[in-house]
């Protein structure tokens, strides 16, 4: 493994970087590659809690849309939060 200090890198270029390496891993699951499937887990199921929440996330998204945040405008608040 290289040394390297990824704070050397700027937010967004870390994120690109995580990106690319979660897709590289995902292209050697799909080639078999026992390693990269244990390391996915695709198949493992979701905690409880989680599905609950997820559950009550979309039935107030059906209740009142209004008051959900378009994804492009989370983004744009995050990059200028976070850089």
């Amino acid at each position: 493994m290289p040394d390297f200090d990824p704070e050397t890198l700027s937010v967004e270029e870390r994120l690109a970087l995580i990106d690319r390496l979660w897709l590289s891993i995902a292209k050697d699951a799909q080639q078999g590659v026992s390693s990269a499937s244990a390391a996915l887990d695709l198949n493992r199921p979701l905690e409880a809690a989680l599905v609950a929440e997820l559950h009550q996330r979309v039935e107030a998204f059906k209740r009142d849309p209004s008051k959900s945040i378009r994804w492009e405008d989370l983004r744009a608040e995050l990059r200028q939060k976070y850089g």
